[in-house]
C-alpha cells in the first residue's frame, strides 16, 4: 500500500529543547547565587528562589514534551490520514485543507505566520501545526490531492477532466470539478477566479448573492479560490463581508449548518478590521441562539476571527464568552473554556463534572 510518512522535524525540535534549556540553566544559575546561611523567609528573599524554580519546572518540561513529539508522524495513505498514531479515514474526513494563522506575541509586539492542516471529522474541528514537521503547506496541499478520495482521479473513467479557461460567470466550475483536475489546471483554475474579481469585484459579490442556494458548489468555489491568493488581505474586506452577510441568512433562516459547509471556505488573515468586528458581532449573535447547534457552530467559527490581541482590546467579547461558561449545554461550556485558554484569557474554572463528561463523551 502506498503511503506517505512526514516525521517531526528534528531540527526544530533541537532548537526548542536548547532554547528551553538555556532557561533551565538560567533557574540553577539563580539556584546556586541564594545564600543559604543568611537565608530567611521574608518576601524580597523568596522572589529569587520562586523564579528560579518557575524556570526549572516549567521550561524543563517543555524541553521534556519536545523529546515526546520526536514519534510523531502525518502518514497519507489512500484508506485515510493517521495523525499522531490517531487514524482518521477519508470517508468521514470533510473539508481538508491548509490554512493559515497569523499569530500575535504581545510581549514582544510581533505578528508571524503559522501553517495548519485542518479538517472536519464527524463534525469535530481537528488542526495540527504542520511548521513541526517536515514539510512544507504546498506539499501538504498536493500530498491532499495525490491521496485524497475526491481528489484521486475515477481509475474506472479512460477521459480525464479537461480544463475550460473561466472568462465569465457562467463558466464557473465547481469545488468537486476542481478536485478533479490535474495540479496545473487546478491552479488556473484558481487565477481565472482570481482575475474575475479584480476585473469586476461587484459582479462577483452579485453572483454569489444570487447562486448561494441554487449553485452552492460554485459559490464554495470563489470563496476557496479568493482565499487561496497569496496577497490575502486584498479580499479581506470582500470576505470578511461575504461571511457575515452569509451566515446572518443562516440565522434568519435556521438554516446555518447548510450554508456552513458554503463559508467553510472563507478564510480571513486579517482579523483587526472593521469587517471583521462584524463578523464576530454576527457570531456572538449566534452564541445566544436557543438551538444548541447553531451556538456550538458559532463557537466553532469564532477562533479563525480572534486573537490574543482582538480579545484584549474588546471586552465585549471576553464577556460573552465568560457568560457561556453558564450554559446549559456542557459541550458549549467545554469549547468556551478551551477558546479562552487557548488565548490566556482566565476564568472560572469548570466544574469537575464537566471535566468528567469531557473523558466520557469525547
Amino acid at each position: 500500500m502506498e503511503k506517505t510518512v512526514l516525521n517531526y522535524s528534528i531540527k526544530d525540535g533541537v532548537f526548542h529543547i536548547i532554547w528551553n534549556m538555556v532557561f533551565v540553566v538560567l533557574g540553577i544559575y539563580f539556584l546556586s547565587l541564594i545564600n543559604v546561611e543568611k537565608f530567611t523567609f521574608k518576601f524580597s528573599n523568596l522572589v529569587l528562589p520562586i523564579v528560579a524554580v518557575l524556570f526549572i519546572v516549567v521550561y524543563g518540561k517543555k524541553a521534556v514534551m519536545t523529546l515526546f513529539n520526536f514519534h510523531k508522524k502525518i502518514i497519507f495513505s489512500q484508506e485515510g490520514l493517521e495523525l499522531n498514531e490517531i487514524f482518521y479515514e477519508w470517508k468521514d474526513i470533510v473539508f481538508p485543507r491548509v490554512i493559515v494563522k497569523t499569530e500575535h506575541t504581545a510581549k514582544y509586539n510581533l505578528s508571524y505566520k503559522e501553517f495548519y492542516l485542518t479538517f472536519v471529522y464527524k463534525q469535530k474541528t481537528i488542526e495540527i501545526k504542520i511548521d513541526d514537521y517536515d514539510v512544507s503547506e504546498n506539499e501538504i496541499k498536493e500530498l491532499l490531492k495525490k491521496y485524497t478520495p475526491k481528489f484521486t482521479p475515477n481509475t474506472m473513467s479512460e477521459n480525464k477532466t479537461v480544463y475550460q479557461p473561466i472568462h465569465d460567470f457562467d463558466q464557473i466550475i465547481t469545488l468537486e470539478q476542481y478536485y478533479d483536475l490535474e495540479y496545473e489546471d487546478s491552479e488556473e483554475a484558481i487565477k481565472d477566479i482570481q482575475k474575475l474579481a479584480v476585473k469586476d469585484l461587484e459582479s462577483v459579490k452579485r453572483f454569489c448573492e444570487n447562486n448561494l442556494y441554487t449553485q452552492p458548489d460554485k459559490v464554495r468555489f470563489v470563496y476557496y479560490a479568493l482565499s487561496e491568493d497569496e496577497d490575502l488581505d486584498k479580499w479581506a474586506d470582500f470576505l470578511s463581508d461575504e461571511f457575515r452577510r452569509v451566515y446572518q441568512i443562516g440565522l434568519d433562516q435556521n438554516n446555518v449548518k447548510e450554508l456552513s459547509s458554503v463559508i467553510n471556505e472563507i478564510i480571513v488573515e486579517t482579523i483587526d478590521s472593521y469587517r471583521a468586528e462584524g463578523v464576530r458581532e454576527v457570531l456572538l449573535k449566534a452564541l445566544d441562539h436557543k438551538n444548541f447547534e447553531i451556538r456550538l457552530n458559532a463557537l466553532e467559527f469564532l477562533p479563525d476571527w480572534i486573537d490574543e490581541q482582538v480579545l484584549k482590546s474588546n471586552s465585549a467579547i471576553v464577556s460573552k464568552l465568560r457568560q457561556k461558561l453558564k450554559d446549559p449545554e456542557w459541550k458549549i461550556r467545554w469549547e468556551t473554556s478551551k477558546l479562552l485558554e487557548r488565548n490566556k484569557i482566565a476564568f472560572e474554572s469548570l466544574s469537575t463534572l464537566d471535566k468528567l463528561r469531557r473523558f466520557i463523551n469525547p
